[in-house]
């Protein structure tokens, strides 16, 4: 349990960087991937935009909060708040728009994890008195 934040902050990084690097490096089979459709003409610089440049940046912003520990209640915090964000959508989507299937029922499974994991962190860190950022 003692390295559990930082084996957490550490995974977060490079799920959100993974998400973003391979979003800009193929987008097409990205969205092919998650059954996603570049219709528009806007469509492409939105979803790398979203997927891209933004996953990309999260997974920078946790990275920093990996080396500079004084920001790392901060980090729990707000990655937690973005999986509850992530896992409503989801939620809302599936019960209101397209049923469940068992790629949205993976991810929501995930994202809940994530979120008690992440709560977790964030009280131990509390606790430990760690000043914010």
């Amino acid at each position: 349990m003692r390295h559990s934040g930082t084996v957490y902050l550490v995974l977060n990084a490079l799920i959100f960087a993974i998400i973003g690097v391979s979003a800009f490096a193929n987008p097409v089979a990205f969205t092919n991937t998650i059954d996603f459709s570049l219709d528009a003409p806007a469509a492409m610089p939105e979803f790398l935009a979203t997927f891209g440049g933004l996953m990309v940046m999260i997974g920078v912003a946790i990275g920093l909060a990996v080396v500079f520990r004084r920001h790392r209640r901060v980090a729990f915090l707000l990655i937690v708040m973005a999986y509850a964000g992530f896992g409503g959508g989801r939620l809302v989507g599936m019960l209101a728009h397209s049923g469940f299937d068992w790629r949205n029922g993976l991810f929501f499974a995930t994202e809940v994890l994530l979120i008690l994991w992440g709560t977790a962190c964030y009280l131990q860190e509390r606790k430990q008195g760690h000043a914010p950022a």
